[in-house]
């Protein structure tokens, strides 16, 4: 029963019968067999497909909020019964922005997965909303947000900063240059990677205005526009490391900032964190020299 809800959870998180079979080591033929056990044990229609989309019937919402909580005690109570053994084993759901899921979390969960190879690492990409409402409905343990806001439910840890830097095409008139000052910025063409990093939001309080030409919800689109001369865009480094070295970009520094953005990692005040949490935690916010020998 616990592996039917369990199922039935990630199905509704992934809406996708395919994502939530892989997720589970499943068949898709085999996680429709338990969806339709489920509704036959329970006595109702659980889910309606359509148009790509996965409908909750009445009954679903019902028993997804049950499901949910069962699951996240169930497995509370598997990491608890095994933590005396000092094994660090269980499901770990984490949510990231897409810029920090992508781009650096890779090296974290190769060093996390190398040291605890028995946990089942489940990393979602979710846009910034998403992530603090994941985190508040307990569908994941750890949300990595970018700017974190203080809230009344929440616990923030710092994670670490992420410089900003200007992106141009290689045969732009300041591709030559180092660094450039906020100042330059006005009225210059903009592509805006709108999902999670809104320009106007690091400019609000200077009186630079830029021309946005271009809004992606997808920084590799909002990169590959501005290669194409479209516009310019203000992006974390690491984003453009390969580009960089390719040269079909040029990174130029902020001399006058804002140069950075804060990444905070976000928990549950009144949860009691599994010890699979509590690892991938110590690892991210640990010293650099400590994160390649952390166990």
């Amino acid at each position: 029963m616990i592996r039917s809800l369990r199922l039935f959870c990630d199905l509704v998180q992934t809406q996708s019968f395919t994502e939530a079979a892989q997720r589970n080591y499943l068949t898709q033929p085999a996680l429709s067999h338990h969806l339709k056990a489920l509704e036959e044990k329970l006595g109702h229609r659980l889910v309606e497909r359509g148009r790509g989309q996965i409908r909750l019937t009445r009954a679903g919402v019902l028993v997804l909020e049950a499901s949910q909580e069962i699951v996240r005690r169930y497995e509370q109570l598997e990491n608890a019964l095994k933590e005396p053994t000092s094994e660090v084993v269980g499901r770990l759901r984490v949510g990231s922005i897409y810029t920090i899921g992508l781009y650096e979390l890779p090296r974290y969960t190769s060093i996390f997965l190398k040291h605890h190879p028995k946990v089942d690492l489940l990393l979602t990409y979710l846009k910034d909303t998403e992530v603090y409402e994941a985190v508040l409905a307990d569908r994941i343990e750890v949300g990595i947000v970018d700017s974190p806001k203080p809230h009344p439910q929440l616990t923030i840890l710092p994670f670490k900063k992420e410089r900003i830097v200007l992106i141009v095409p290689p045969k732009h008139p300041w591709a030559g240059k180092k660094q450039v000052r906020l100042a330059q910025l006005h009225g210059q063409p903009f592509i805006v990677p709108q999902a999670e990093f809104p320009v106007d939001e690091m400019l609000r309080k200077t009186n630079i205005r830029v021309k946005v030409m271009h809004a992606f919800d997808n920084i590799e689109i909002t990169k590959r526009a501005v290669e194409v001369g479209l516009g310019l865009a203000l992006v974390p480094r690491i984003t453009v490391v390969d580009e960089v070295q390719r040269g079909t970009l040029k990174a130029l520094d902020l001399a006058d900032g804002p140069a950075d953005r804060s990444i905070g990692l976000l928990t549950r005040k009144r949860a009691e964190l599994s010890l699979p949490a509590r690892k991938f935690i110590d690892l991210l916010t640990a010293p650099l020299k400590a994160r390649t020998s952390h166990s």
